[in-house]
């Protein structure tokens, strides 16, 4: 059930207890997913349901106690997780309130109770229930704990690695031999469908995340889903992956031409290009995000282009598409050996047409290491 051995789980474990005592918090609750997976193991897509959450108690000493609903127990069992406690779920008066509750309580008053309520995180639980426990609880003090988890997971480890560097490796070939399998005519909907095919075919276990968009010499978003709008003579057509392998992600894009590209356009493309490897020089531990962005951006700033940044160039990978830090002007975070980010910087062409390029790396004692094959230097065209 569990994707790496438990001496992984059991390091997290114990990181997390340290990390809780230097913080001052006595316990931390963890709802969210990807918090849930990386103490736990456990696997499962019934997240998905937006009902009967999921609780993990872990306290700066020993207690490691998760609340399942009754669904769940043969799942949890097969986990790191042996203090388990049970609701018979479905219960929309009391999914596992009152269980959550009686745990809290069993703390000392006035103690810190820690929850995930910063940014890239999230409560996955009713949040009536959660402003109820806290008044109900008013001789606690209920704080944000996000850091703390961050802290932790901003730091890959070795298992962690070898995923990510798989999942973007098969991304990387899948893209490289696209070319080959789109023709001009196709619409978006089916050049995605091959896409999909080959991630799955070549060992992908999921896609949670595919973006496409087309246009004239670019396009007027990078969220989208694909539609039936078939690609034509000087359409650029942009695809975004954030595949999966265990559980972590890989999250990058390629760019591909058909026929005839204004010149504009393929200048800009390559102005990215040489944005993302002018920067790529001066990566390694001891920069800062701030200094990672300054450097896209002043480079596109020289060379009188318009960034097209929406306010950030890009951000930390791993169990979630987007994690800490964010490589953006205000972010200080200083970047550190075996942290995966990525660099995403964009141009805006004219109003409504942009071009974007992105890339996964990881940090290495003296700088980095590509994880995503590199960008082609110069636009793949389909003819």
């Amino acid at each position: 059930m569990m994707s790496f051995p438990k001496e992984e789980y059991l390091k997290r474990l114990d990181n997390i207890h340290k990390k809780l005592e230097n913080e001052n918090i006595d316990a931390i609750v963890i709802t969210s997913p990807a918090n849930f997976r990386y103490f736990s193991g456990l696997d499962s897509n019934f997240w998905e349901s937006p009902t009967r959450p999921w609780v993990l108690v872990i306290s700066q000493k020993n207690l490691i106690k998760a609340i399942v609903p009754s669904i769940g127990i043969t799942a949890i069992e097969k986990t790191i997780i042996k203090d388990i406690e049970v609701w018979q779920s479905p219960n929309p008066n009391d999914e596992g309130v009152t269980a959550l509750k009686k745990i809290i309580k069993s703390f000392p008053k006035n103690s810190n109770i820690g929850f995930e309520l910063a940014n890239e995180t999230h409560l996955r639980m009713n949040i009536q229930d959660f402003i109820n426990i806290r008044e109900e609880l008013s001789d606690y003090n209920f704080v944000d704990a996000s850091k703390v988890i961050w802290n932790l997971r901003k730091i890959k480890s070795k298992i962690e690695i070898e995923y990510i560097s798989k999942v973007c490796s098969i991304a990387s070939k899948v893209f490289d031999n696209f070319p080959d399998k789109i023709y001009p005519k196709i619409n978006e909907r089916e050049a995605t469908s091959i896409f999909k095919k080959e991630l799955i075919n070549n060992g992908i276990d999921y896609i949670m995340y595919m973006a496409c968009a087309s246009g004239q010499g670019g396009y007027d978003q990078i969220i989208a889903n694909p539609t039936e709008k078939q690609l034509d003579n000087g359409d650029i057509l942009i695809i975004d992956t954030g595949s999966t392998l265990n559980g972590y992600f890989c999250d990058f894009d390629r760019n591909f031409g058909f026929g005839k590209i204004n010149q504009a356009s393929i200048d800009a493309y390559t102005k990215l290009w040489e944005a993302i490897e002018s920067t790529l020089e001066n990566i390694k531990p001891g920069i800062s995000c701030s200094e990672i962005y300054s450097s896209l951006s002043n480079y596109l700033v020289q060379e009188n282009i318009n960034n097209g940044s929406v306010g950030r160039m890009g951000h930390g990978l791993g169990l979630q598409l987007t994690e800490p830090p964010s490589i953006m002007q205000t972010d200080q975070t200083i970047i550190e050996k075996n942290m995966i980010i990525t660099l995403e910087p964009s141009i805006e062409l004219s109003n409504n047409v942009m071009l974007v390029q992105e890339e996964n790396i990881l940090i290495t004692e003296d700088g980095y290491k590509l994880l995503s094959t590199r960008t082609p230097e110069k636009l793949p065209i389909i003819n």
